[in-house]
């Protein structure tokens, strides 16, 4: 009974991550097909709401590598890609503008950035990681599938739990946005409308990350992949 509930809840956290990783990819997707209201690429509308904030103290630095489009709060760089940097659509004003939205999050939010930004990187290399020893383990014989598989479950969804407790951090980092959008887009009621979906979709990404840990780990983890990490 206990191996049954076990299988259940890892099937669950499955398909919450596989619900998260589509709703954002098919957004995000139709989100770059759409064009900004106005004519600021990423990088532009950033840096004008980093300032509008009075947030000066951030650099944008363009980076295109398999870990990025992100902020570091601790050299306060706000990592993008050059299609994020560089395009016009929702999709990548919505990149943009979540990212640059950590930056405001200091104090007392800081830590809970960095926490958040942990969970992240586990969830991103520990599935993959796991899966590698506990495979080991079984070629050894030293554990035995039944355990093998219970060990899996409850690493996914300690994961996705952790990952899940932190997204609240997200969906502030949007709200802080909310004053700038609201004067920015003041002329553009359907535009706004389109830009908060992309800005949810932003806010769960990560959520995902459980089912891109081969990736992750095999490109930006291993010895001699770091060099495809931002510097």
């Amino acid at each position: 009974m206990m191996f049954i509930l076990v299988i259940v809840v890892l099937c669950l956290s499955l398909a919450v991550a596989r619900w998260a990783q589509g709703r954002h990819e098919s957004m995000m997707l139709k989100g770059a097909r759409a064009s900004a209201p106005t004519a600021h690429t990423g990088r532009e509308i950033a840096l004008m709401f980093l300032k509008f904030e009075g947030a000066d103290d951030v650099q944008v630095v363009e980076h295109n590598a398999v870990v990025t489009d992100y902020f570091d709060p601790t050299r306060r760089r706000l990592f993008l890609r050059p299609d994020v940097a560089q395009g016009t659509t929702l999709s990548a004003w919505a990149i943009a503008l979540h990212e640059a939205a950590h930056a405001l999050q200091t104090g007392d939010s800081l830590g809970e950035l960095k926490w958040r930004q942990s969970c992240i990187r586990m969830s991103r290399y520990v599935p993959m990681a796991a899966v590698s020893v506990i495979v080991g383990l079984m070629i050894a014989r030293i554990l035995v599938p039944r355990i093998a598989i219970l060990v899996v479950a409850s690493v996914f969804t300690l994961l996705l739990l952790l990952n899940l407790g932190s997204v609240p951090l997200e969906l502030n980092a949007n709200k802080r946005l909310r004053r700038f959008l609201d004067e920015h887009l003041k002329n553009h009621p359907q535009a706004s409308g389109r830009l908060d979906e992309l800005l949810f979709c932003m806010a769960i990404r990560e959520v995902g990350d459980l089912l891109r840990s081969p990736r992750y780990f095999f490109l930006s983890a291993l010895p001699g992949t770091g060099k495809m990490r931002p510097r």
